[in-house]
């Protein structure tokens, strides 16, 4: 598989690539610049307790100050004294973690699937973010213009467009409030993890929700000091030739920005660490596969039609209805935009409701272009609006 190479370990999504070291106990340092973020994980079985700690910090004090808030916030110790006394045959545990470490900053979520201090089987996300410069805890006033303005409009997209996504048989499906004081920073944007007894899937996971960057823009400090310059969260103005060699280079390698699995991937692999939010749902000639893993809202992974299992199947394709493809962006960008950048594209298609339908797209016009050997569509919506991009095989 082509997974993003990253600080990140996806257990946040409960699917530690970690899990298949074969250690009791284990450190693994993954080298930065500067700085680097190094594994502690203790192994029992088939249980584990892994979270991140810094080392090579220039300041020593500042780095000593933030491992002991993870370890503190994350509620390591009890944690260890939980996967010590674990009787056989209960739920088990299983601690892994996201990291991200750069652009002056450290961040984490870690996650807790299993066992929980009560003696009941649960799951809990601790997400952290630290300046490191300082030490101290990032906040939504270093990211965003008007904090309260911005988490308003980000509940506003939830609402809009994720609560089609969930099941109607979730329990616990409440979106809003966002919950503020546990997110995380990457480079593709924020994500937020929910109290399990507010949002939880039916897999047993607790719910979360992530925005790229591309999403709140306008919501974003502007200040060339401020962090989201230094995430390189805003946008950049490109050339027509740049942004048209852009584009082929996403398309050559079977990518959209942002999404974390390619065309030709193996689906039980994708599967295995991103975990179908729901039963796929059929379109002609193939299956969309909607996943849990919170960089998937509003992303959906193209299949084969077969209905007997995912075996021997690969990623055929990716659309996505909150794309930002070097400029063109859903919601956004005129078909007129694309069509200079682009050209003529090899065919188009008018397609009305009820074949939309077919495809989950609402009425509209799809330009099919030939790229490196794939197909890129690109969907106008009846008012003349980028409404989806889809690449495939």
């Amino acid at each position: 598989m082509r997974f993003k190479p990253t600080l990140r370990c996806y257990g946040v999504l409960g699917c530690s690539l970690c899990l298949t070291l074969c250690l009791s106990t284990a450190l693994a340092v993954t080298p930065l610049p500067q700085a680097s973020v190094q594994e502690v994980r203790t192994e029992i079985g088939a249980n584990v307790v892994a979270y991140p700690q810094l080392e090579g910090l220039a300041d020593e004090a500042v780095q000593t100050a933030v491992n002991n808030d993870i370890v503190e916030k994350a509620d390591i110790a009890q944690r260890m004294v939980t996967l010590a006394t674990l009787p056989s045959g209960g739920s088990g545990l299983t601690v892994t973690y996201d990291a991200y470490l750069g652009a002056g900053i450290f961040s984490t979520a870690i996650h807790a699937h299993g066992m929980m201090e009560n003696g009941r089987s649960g799951d809990a996300v601790t997400a952290l973010c630290f300046d490191l410069a300082t030490g101290r805890a990032i906040t939504l006033s270093d990211l965003f213009t008007e904090p309260q303005t911005a988490v308003a409009e980000m509940e506003t997209i939830l609402t809009d467009t994720y609560a089609d996504e969930l099941s109607s048989y979730l329990e616990n499906s409440e979106l809003t409030p966002l919950p503020t004081e546990n997110f995380m920073l990457d480079a593709d944007g924020i994500t937020f993890y929910y109290p399990y007894r507010q949002f939880a899937l039916l897999s047993g996971y607790a719910g979360a929700a992530q925005f790229y960057y591309d999403e709140l823009t306008d919501s974003l400090l502007q200040d060339p000091t401020a962090l989201p310059t230094r995430l390189q969260a805003l946008p950049t103005a490109l050339t027509d030739q740049a942004a048209l060699a852009a584009i082929t280079d996403w398309v050559k390698q079977g990518r959209l920005p942002h999404v974390p699995v390619a065309l030709g991937d193996a689906m039980p692999d994708v599967l295995a660490h991103y975990r179908l939010l729901r039963e796929p749902d059929q379109y002609p000639g193939g299956r969309y596969c909607q996943l849990e893993a919170p960089m998937f809202r509003r992303v959906l992974v193209l299949t084969d039609a077969l209905t007997t299992g995912f075996e021997g199947s690969q990623v055929t394709g990716l659309m996505s209805f909150r794309a930002d493809l070097c400029g063109l962006r859903t919601g956004f960008t005129p078909r007129e935009r694309w069509l200079t950048l682009l050209g003529e594209p090899e065919s188009t298609v008018e397609y009305d409701a009820v074949q939309a339908a077919d495809y989950s797209l609402p009425a509209g016009t799809a330009d099919y272009y030939a790229i490196k050997g794939r197909q890129l569509m690109l969907y106008a919506d009846t008012d003349g609006l980028l409404y989806a991009v889809r690449l495939t095989t």
